[in-house]
């Protein structure tokens, strides 16, 4: 786990235990780079996440306030590097409801950006939150045929499958392509998730690339619309983070 992932489960659970009254002023980014002996862009990341999740209000010139005692409803996924991923592993765990081996047709091969007629090792189920289990989302993750060699691997891990696959075969991601598309919650789905069926929702696709153009992992993942929020933090070439 990050520096500030672990600040941020610090502050929450002070925050849930009642350590600062709803309303109250919160701890300066120095007060909180002094505490803790950490660098002042891992209090800023770790607030911004408290934020994101409701916990915290930040402006300017006012400082920071509490909001909350226990996060909103709302699951927020804030990514700027592909560090952010293995936050979003740390944070959640997928819970396997099927595997097997799919050849994929016209409509899912569509989904997936690739050809049909293509074997891929897949695997469904919820991911849930890490800290009270809290269903967030339907994951499917395909695995390219020629690394399916380490299904045993796969199966067992309790961490993000790409990372099994880059280890095991020697692969450096590259690239991590990744859209989100509106369409409405598949009634097998909602059935898991335990929502309404063909409400609005949203769908995360992310293609993992190594050296080539060809993607050795696709993840799709489908979340309620009224549950999922999705934050992108752009920079400006050289300028400081």
């Amino acid at each position: 786990m990050t520096r500030y992932m672990e600040l941020r489960q610090t502050l929450a659970a002070e925050i849930a235990a009642g350590a600062f009254a709803v309303g109250a002023r919160f701890p300066t980014e120095y007060e909180l780079c002094d505490r803790f002996s950490v660098s002042r862009h891992t209090v800023r990341e770790a607030l911004r996440v408290l934020e994101d999740q409701g916990l915290l209000a930040r402006q300017a010139g006012l400082g920071t306030t509490v909001l909350a005692r226990t996060p909103s409803a709302l699951y927020t996924q804030t990514l700027d590097s592909l560090g952010g991923l293995l936050d979003y592993a740390t944070e959640t765990r997928f819970e396997k409801q099927h595997e097997g081996f799919v050849t994929i047709r016209d409509r899912l091969a569509e989904i997936l950006g690739r050809v049909a007629g293509e074997r891929w090792l897949r695997f469904a189920g919820l991911r849930r939150l890490a800290t009270d289990g809290t269903a967030i989302c339907w994951t499917e993750i395909f695995v390219a045929d020629p690394y399916s060699a380490e299904r045993g691997r796969l199966v067992s891990t309790s961490g993000p499958v790409y990372e099994v696959i880059s280890k095991q075969f020697g692969l450096e991601i590259h690239e991590v392509e990744q859209r989100v598309s509106a369409l409405a919650m598949p009634p097998e789905i909602a059935k898991a998730l335990d929502v309404e069926p063909l409400k609005p929702a949203l769908m995360t696709r992310r293609r993992y690339f190594a050296e080539d153009d060809t993607p050795f992992e696709i993840t799709l993942s489908i979340h309620p619309g009224d549950r999922y929020a999705y934050t992108q933090r752009l920079h400006r070439e050289g300028a400081r983070k």
